[in-house]
């Protein structure tokens, strides 16, 4: 079982309820203490950190420890302290049940405390109380001297009866306050927890209201921005300021559209010549209106917003004069208690030894009486018994007189307590309520706040809206990238498609005549079983391929904006310069940074290369023209996606040129070109081996001089003097450890780009595959090894 205790807060009562591990809940604990507070009038705070406690925070088994400690702390003396020592520093916890009804207006006042037994004089029994001494067996018959005896011996027992009223007084007097004390330490704990509780709501109002300060000042900084940019948009002309030419103070009516644009509009019945003609210039400018106005609206409800927070947040300075106030009643407690634990040690102990006295006082009276009435014959025995006693009486007297005083200052003492708890008990209602009323207006504007965020994330959605406006012009200059990379993807693709499907009909007519030749050749002397059985398709023809393009939609419908506007085209030349500028530093960069390897090889191009010889040799060039105008349209496709990747990082690139401006050949005379082009590359090919067959020869005899010489070098120098030479782009001589720059002059089987060498002689130098990853835009890099391949 879980022994729990549960600090009421407006009187300090301590209720104490007994819970199985499995019934430790928060409901639970509600139904418990139905008995002090009904369940809808209960707020039960656990801390610190002071919330409402959850199941699983109660289940916990630090939670539980932290309980135990709290308890034992309550205790008002434990090894020399005293149990007001702040909670956060034990980690202690306490369980606190506040009442909704109490921090209302009307909540009753709290009654005064009153003291069992309280304060004044105590009762005391008198002579008629007191029972007659028991006669001993030898004092049967009476006599004139023990009645008088007897009288003093009653004193002296009515006194011990006093004495023993005094002392258990001073018990339950001393009990009366400590538990006085521990209601009042446990009202001084559950106003710290008021207090803290009231703290952590203040600081998240104050996170919030920061936090949505912070968010009206860009957004309203924003705003304005954006306002002042929408009105120079919606200008009818260009405004210029500066004197310079800037893209952020041009109005939409400078920015004309592109002639195929403005064609494109004509055709669908409306004018359009600038930027300003596409924009519903009167719905936008309500729209900026209407957005103003909500602007204004919310500033002003921020405005107000700020007032009510400093009203219900209140100023540090009022937080203190409470901290201090609270402090003061806690040193009140801790006066309190020092007085009481003097008191204790001081009179309950003294009663105590006064009272054991008195009991002495009145056996020996018993024992003088006895002695004296058994020897009363005896001469002077009387008057000695009587001296004796007279002496007796007199002690217990004063003995009495100290004793009544002591209880006077225990009555005064637990008096000061009773009344400092009435004043504890009325504070805390007034405190309560402060906090109950300054939580509801921090309620009130956490939520105002809220609505307000609301507000915003509104104005800002609607605010966006001009931006539309703004952005414009860059997103028109975005547009016109866009449908040439569109246009030019849709031209790269179909003209691939159309040199594919020529060079698998080209496939197909050669596969047709090879198999013509076999069946005419070795196949017809083949038996009827290997056409039948083995391969009953040996003797057909190949299967025709004949693909259809599904139809260009996109490309019919793009307009054709090759040329852009002349008001971009001004700086054009500054363009080009600034892009082949960084072109240039970022590849002599690559070439003092990077000391990649490259493999040098013709086996990618020679194999197509071979294709392209086949094509030429059974003179059709249709195939050869469509490749090149497929590769032509592909590289014009990447050029177009690399121009608009440029864009968007916001570099400068060069002016755009179409194709409708280069100079075009007829295809009768591009026919004689690639004649007299293979004649000519025949003949530089058969010198090119000849001067190869002779280089090879001087390279042996070279090489077997060097060997020799080289022989007691060290293994090393020839890596080494490799390492030294120049690290500049080689272009005339191609050796290993030069430094070369590729760049893609088409496509190979597999579609893979081919990178051929920059020089200014032959024989052609490729790239190997090996070394590419992706499909850059150049290769540039140490060469490590060649070999040579011969096409054909």
């Amino acid at each position: 079982m879980i022994r729990l205790r549960v600090l009421t807060a407006s009187t300090g009562a301590c209720t104490h309820i007994s819970l199985h591990p499995n019934e430790f809940t928060y409901s639970t604990i509600q139904s418990r203490l139905a008995a002090v507070l009904p369940v809808n009038d209960q707020i039960i705070l656990i801390g610190p950190p002071y919330k409402v406690p959850k199941d699983s925070l109660l289940r916990n088994n630090e939670t539980i420890s932290a309980l135990r400690l709290g308890d034992e702390e309550d205790e008002l003396i434990q090894n020399g302290r005293h149990s007001l020592e702040p909670a956060e520093r034990t980690g202690s916890k306490r369980i606190f049940l506040f009442s909704k009804r109490a921090l209302a207006n009307n909540a009753p006042e709290p009654p005064d405390c009153v003291l069992d037994p309280a304060p004044g004089p105590l009762p005391m029994p008198t002579q008629s109380d007191i029972p007659p001494p028991p006669p001993s067996p030898s004092d049967v018959v009476e006599t004139p001297l023990r009645n008088a005896l007897e009288l003093y011996v009653r004193q002296l027992m009515l006194d011990v009866a006093k004495g023993r009223v005094f002392a258990d007084g001073a018990d339950l007097r001393l009990a009366a306050c400590r538990k006085c004390l521990s209601e009042m330490v446990a009202i001084a704990h559950a106003l710290r927890a008021a207090v803290s509780n009231l703290s952590d709501h203040r600081a998240g109002a104050v996170r919030q209201r920061t936090q949505f300060s912070s968010d009206f000042v860009d957004a309203a900084s924003f705003y304005m921005g954006l306002l002042q940019k929408f009105e120079l948009r919606a200008g009818e002309g260009y405004v210029d300021e500066t004197n310079t030419f800037s893209v952020e103070n041009e109005s939409l009516g400078s920015v004309p559209l592109h002639p195929s644009l403005v064609a494109a509009a004509r055709s669908s019945g409306r004018m359009m010549e600038t930027l300003l003609d596409t924009v519903p210039l009167d719905r936008e400018k309500a729209w900026a209106n209407k957005c103003h106005t909500a602007h204004e609206r919310l500033t002003a409800s921020a405005e107000d917003l700020e007032a009510a927070f400093g009203t219900a947040v209140g100023t540090s300075s009022g937080w203190n004069e409470e901290a201090q106030e609270d402090l003061a009643a806690e040193e009140i407690i801790k006066m309190l208690i020092s007085e009481v634990e003097d008191a204790d040690n001081r009179i309950r102990l003294s009663q105590s030894e006064k009272n054991d006295i008195l009991a002495s006082n009145q056996s020996e009276a018993t024992r003088i009486m006895s002695t004296a009435v058994r020897n009363e014959s005896q001469e002077g025995r009387a008057e000695s018994a009587f001296s004796s006693l007279e002496e007796m009486a007199k002690s217990s007297s004063s003995i009495l007189m100290t004793m009544e005083s002591d209880d006077n200052i225990l009555s005064q003492l637990s008096q000061h307590v009773a009344d400092a708890k009435s004043a504890a008990m009325k504070r805390m209602k007034t405190r309560l309520r402060h906090i109950s009323v300054a939580q509801s207006e921090i309620a009130r504007v956490t939520s105002s706040v809220s609505v307000l965020q609301h507000a915003l994330l509104q104005l800002k959605t609607d605010i966006g809206h001009l931006e539309h406006v703004v952005e414009l012009p860059s997103s028109y200059q975005s547009f016109l990238t866009e449908i040439q990379r569109r246009r030019a993807y849709c031209n790269a693709f179909k003209s691939i498609f159309d040199a594919t499907l020529e060079r698998l009909n080209l496939m197909r007519a050669d596969e047709i005549k090879l198999r013509e030749a076999f069946l005419r050749g070795p196949g017809k002397h083949l038996m009827p079983a290997f056409y039948e059985i083995f391969v009953p398709t040996l003797a057909t023809s190949p299967a025709v391929f004949s693909p259809q393009l599904p139809d260009m939609l996109e490309f019919q419908t793009l307009p054709n904006v090759g040329s852009q506007s002349t008001q971009y085209s001004s700086s054009s030349t500054e363009s080009g310069s600034t892009l082949m500028s960084s072109q240039v530093r970022e590849m002599e960069s690559n070439v003092n940074t990077k000391d990649q390897s490259v493999l040098v090889s013709a086996d990618e191009n020679s194999g197509n290369y071979d294709v392209m010889m086949q094509t030429m040799s059974q003179g059709d060039v249709t195939p050869r023209r469509k490749d090149d105008k497929a590769e032509r349209a592909t590289l014009k496709y990447e050029n177009a996606v690399l121009r608009q990747k440029l864009e968007q990082a916001g570099v400068k690139v060069p002016p755009y040129i179409d194709s409708h401006t280069t100079t075009t050949i007829h295809p009768d005379e591009n026919d004689s070109m690639d004649q007299r082009h293979k004649e000519q590359h025949r003949k530089i090919s058969s010198l090119e081996a000849e001067l190869e067959r002779v280089l090879k020869e001087l390279e042996a005899a070279r090489v077997a001089s060097a060997q020799k010489e080289a022989a007691n070098l060290r293994p090393n120098s020839d890596l080494e003097t490799t390492q030294q030479r120049s690290d500049k782009i080689s272009h005339t001589s191609f050796e290993v450890g030069d430094i070369g720059l590729f760049m893609p002059t088409g496509r190979g089987r597999g579609g893979k780009r081919i990178y051929l060498a920059f020089h200014s002689s032959c024989p052609h130098r490729y790239l190997s595959p090996d070394c590419i990853d992706g499909s850059p835009d150049f290769v540039l890099g140490r060469i490590v090894y060649q070999e040579e391949f011969e096409a054909g």
